[in-house]
C-alpha cells in the first residue's frame, strides 16, 4: 500500500514529503508512536486511522501478552505486557465486593473483591477472556482497546436450568472447561463451556453481542467425556473457529477396564454451526505409546498429553517428562494426518511445561511451572528465562494493535 494512501485527505504535514513522513512514522515502535498523538491534529488523525494502524501492526509483529495482576493494595485486574515485561496497559477489575445472602435476602457475609483472583484464559484474540475463582460460572470478556468489560450471564441455559441435579445444587453445575473463539465467516465471537451434571457433561454456547443481555444456549453433549481441569493442563484450544477438547481416555480405562476412547483422541466443536464434528484421532505414536513402551502405563500418558495452538495449527503435545517432548502438528483434519515438527530435548521436557508461542525467529516460548515463561531455541538448543509472570498458566496472547490501547 502506498504511504500516501494512509494520509487523511486534509492533512498538513509541514516540509517533509508526505510519503517520507508516513514511512518514518511506520518504522517507530508503537509505544513511542503513541506519544506523538499530541504533536498536532494531523499526526493524531494519521496515527489513529484504521489504515495506518493496520499497516503499522503488519510491520511490528512482536507479541503482546495478557496476564492477571494483583498490586500491593490487593487490587487486581489484567495487564497487557510486551515480552520485555513492560506494561502497555493496565485494566483494573470492575467487580465489587461479593455479597452473600440467605434465601430470605438477609446478608450474612461480604467477601472483599481482594480475596478473589483472576485467571486469564489462553486465547489468541484481540479480546481477553478470564474467569474468577469465587464465581464458578462466570466469564468476563475484556476489550483492551476500549477498556470495556463484558460480563457474560452467570446462570445456565434454559435447557440445563431444568435439570434436577442442577436445581438440587442451588442452580449451579460444575464447569469442566470453557473457551472463547471467533467465527471467521461471521466475524462474531462465541464462548463455549462444558458443564458436568452428575455423570454427564453438557454443552452451552453464547454469542457475544456487545451487551450484557445475551443468553447461554444448550447444545448437544460432547461425543464422549472430555478432560476436566479448567485449563491448567492445557487440554482445550481454539483454532480457526474450531474448539478442540482432549478426550478423557484415562477415565474410560479406569471405569471399564477396556479402551473405549483411544489415547490422544480429540472432540472438536464448530463455533459457526454449533455442532460437534465427531472424534479426531490423535497421532499414531501417541495412540500406541503404552503398548510400545512397557515401562509406561496409561496413568503416565494421562499426565503427558496436552493441546496447543502454534503457528495457527492444532498441536498435540506429548511431554514424556525428562526424556523428550514431541510437538505433532495437524496437517489434514479430515484424514487425521499429523506431522511431528519438533522433538524437544529432556532439559525442556519437564513436569508442567507447556508450549505457548512460536516467535518469528523460530524460538518457542514455554510456560514453565507457575511463574516463568521460558524460551527455547531449536537451532542452538539453548533454554533460558524469557519473562517472569504471576502465573504462566494464566496468560493469553493479545493480537490487537498497541496503537489502539
Amino acid at each position: 500500500m502506498a504511504s500516501s494512501q494512509l494520509l487523511p485527505a486534509t492533512s498538513s504535514l509541514g516540509d517533509l514529503p508526505r510519503d517520507a513522513l508516513v514511512e518514518i512514522l511506520l518504522r517507530i515502535p508503537a509505544k513511542d508512536l503513541c506519544r506523538l498523538h499530541a504533536v498536532c491534529p494531523s499526526w493524531r488523525a494519521l496515527t489513529s486511522s484504521p489504515l495506518f494502524v493496520g499497516e503499522h501492526k503488519s510491520r511490528h509483529t512482536a507479541p503482546l501478552l495478557a496476564v492477571a495482576y494483583r498490586d500491593q493494595g490487593m487490587a487486581n485486574g489484567v495487564d497487557v505486557v510486551d515480552l520485555s515485561g513492560n506494561i502497555v496497559r493496565r485494566i483494573p477489575s470492575i467487580e465489587s465486593d461479593i455479597v452473600v445472602e440467605d434465601e430470605s435476602g438477609h446478608v450474612f457475609a461480604v467477601i472483599p473483591i481482594s480475596h478473589d483472583s483472576i485467571t486469564v484464559m489462553r486465547t489468541h484474540l484481540n479480546l481477553i477472556c478470564f474467569t474468577r475463582e469465587l464465581h464458578p460460572l462466570g466469564l468476563w470478556v475484556l476489550n483492551p482497546a476500549t477498556g470495556a468489560t463484558l460480563v457474560l450471564p452467570p446462570g445456565h441455559s434454559d435447557e440445563l436450568a431444568k435439570e434436577d441435579k442442577i436445581q438440587a445444587n442451588y442452580g449451579y453445575g460444575q464447569v469442566e472447561s470453557c473457551a472463547l473463539g471467533q467465527v471467521s465467516s461471521m466475524g462474531v465471537y462465541k464462548a463455549i463451556r462444558i458443564v458436568s451434571v452428575g455423570d454427564r457433561q453438557m454443552c452451552e454456547v453464547i454469542t457475544l453481542d456487545g451487551t450484557n443481555y445475551g443468553r447461554w444456549r444448550g447444545k448437544q453433549s460432547p461425543p464422549a467425556l472430555i478432560f476436566a481441569g479448567h485449563g491448567e493442563r492445557m487440554r482445550c484450544v481454539v483454532v480457526n473457529g474450531l474448539v478442540h477438547f482432549l478426550m478423557d481416555f484415562y477415565s474410560s480405562i479406569m471405569n471399564s477396564g477396556v479402551i473405549t476412547i483411544e489415547p490422544g483422541s480429540i472432540a472438536s466443536f464448530n463455533l459457526d454451526t454449533e455442532e460437534w464434528m465427531g472424534t479426531l484421532r490423535g497421532p499414531a505414536p501417541v495412540r500406541t505409546f503404552v503398548q510400545d513402551n512397557e515401562d509406561f502405563c496409561y496413568g503416565h500418558l494421562n499426565l503427558q498429553l496436552s493441546l496447543a495452538e502454534l503457528d495457527f495449527s492444532l498441536v498435540t503435545v506429548h511431554n514424556n517428562h525428562y526424556i523428550s517432548m514431541g510437538l505433532w502438528f495437524l496437517k489434514d483434519f479430515e484424514n487425521a494426518i499429523w506431522e511431528k515438527k519438533y522433538n524437544i530435548p529432556s532439559h525442556v521436557a519437564q513436569l508442567y511445561v507447556y508450549p505457548f508461542l512460536i516467535l518469528h525467529d523460530g524460538r518457542i516460548l514455554f510456560s514453565h511451572g507457575k511463574g516463568l515463561l521460558k524460551r527455547y531455541d531449536p537451532k542452538t538448543g539453548t533454554y533460558d528465562d524469557a519473562l517472569e509472570v504471576t502465573d504462566s498458566r494464566s496468560i493469553g496472547i493479545y493480537t490487537g494493535s498497541l496503537l489502539s490501547l
